[in-house]
């Protein structure tokens, strides 16, 4: 199939259409006619040999092989995007961000405060570590935060911080006035533990990082009232610590603004050592990208600004 027998408008409508999930909705959404959007989006479907849609009384949704098809319908229309805004501001450069949930809340903030006071759109974007991969290689972004992976030859990596685990507490808990803590001594308390397996040690043959993260804490005296809960986003972690009486085991740098700003406090619990290594990575051929140039000059000013003070 010829790679131009695509065209702009049918990535247009098709995105149209997963979104509104009707052809109708995308109809009126791109004043264009509903005969209209079914016949090109039948010959989009021909020209990729894969149905993209099933159609019912409730309307449109896409099938698995559509599913597929939105993420490079979407980026394309990014990149297209991009190449306009290029184009048309020779004196602004477009670098575009993305980071895990868990860190875009730490990160994304001091990234946009440095960046500022440079002719710079900078755009930014939630996703897995994984995803972010992804992107990466496709050319979708320009940069990404991750937790520490294996990475393709063609991309290069700078370590932003190693973040050790602490664990937290509300400024009024009964553990804050404590000299010195143990596992055990949160037997009567709620704890919430950030739980990636990017910070933990390789588990035992058959066993589940999970279990052991959690047996960590187990007691026999603990009860349904204090519970252990494993939560994949550390912020939420801290939040519970601030607002619902739990302790919260959770990288340093996801506790940083809570911490500054004294809505919880720091806990002498010894733990295992425990730690996430975030990296910005970047593809190898883009080392010349100005945006990135100044992201990475840039960057010891947001790694402090991200710390605790």
């Amino acid at each position: 199939m010829p790679l131009e027998s695509i065209e702009t408008a049918d990535l247009v409508v098709f995105d149209a259409v997963a979104r509104t999930g009707s052809f109708g909705g995308a109809a009126v959404e791109l004043q264009l006619s509903q005969p209209s959007v079914s016949t090109r989006m039948s010959a989009l479907e021909r020209r990729l040999q894969a149905r993209l849609f099933t159609r019912g009384a409730r309307g449109t949704t896409l099938t698995p092989a559509g599913t597929r098809f939105l993420g490079y319908a979407r980026r394309c229309l990014e990149l297209l995007d991009e190449a306009r805004l290029a184009v048309r501001r020779q004196d602004l450069s477009r670098l575009t961000l993305t980071a895990p949930a868990s860190l875009a809340t730490t990160l994304f903030r001091p990234v946009l405060k440095a960046l500022a006071e440079h002719p710079l759109d900078v755009r930014c974007r939630v996703a897995t570590s994984d995803e972010a991969i992804t992107l990466l290689l496709d050319g979708a972004v320009d940069a990404a935060f991750v937790v520490h992976r294996v990475l393709p030859a063609s991309l290069r990596s700078r370590l932003v911080a190693r973040s050790p685990f602490v664990a937290v507490c509300g400024p009024d808990h009964t553990l804050a006035e404590r000299d010195g803590l143990s596992p055990a001594d949160l037997t009567a308390t709620k704890v919430a533990v950030h739980y990636t397996v990017h910070a933990l040690p390789r588990p035992a043959a058959g066993s589940d990082p999970a279990d052991e993260l959690a047996n960590l804490f187990a007691h026999p005296e603990r009860d349904r009232h204090h519970p252990v809960q494993l939560v994949g986003a550390p912020d939420v972690a801290v939040e519970l610590a601030v607002e619902a009486d739990y302790v919260a085991v959770v990288p340093l740098y996801a506790a940083s603004q809570a911490l500054n700003a004294g809505r919880v406090r720091l806990l002498p619990l010894t733990l295992p050592n425990w730690q996430l290594e975030i990296w910005l990575a970047h593809r190898a051929d883009s080392e010349d990208h100005a945006g990135l140039q100044r992201l990475l000059h840039e960057l010891p000013a947001v790694t402090a600004a991200a710390a605790p003070a």
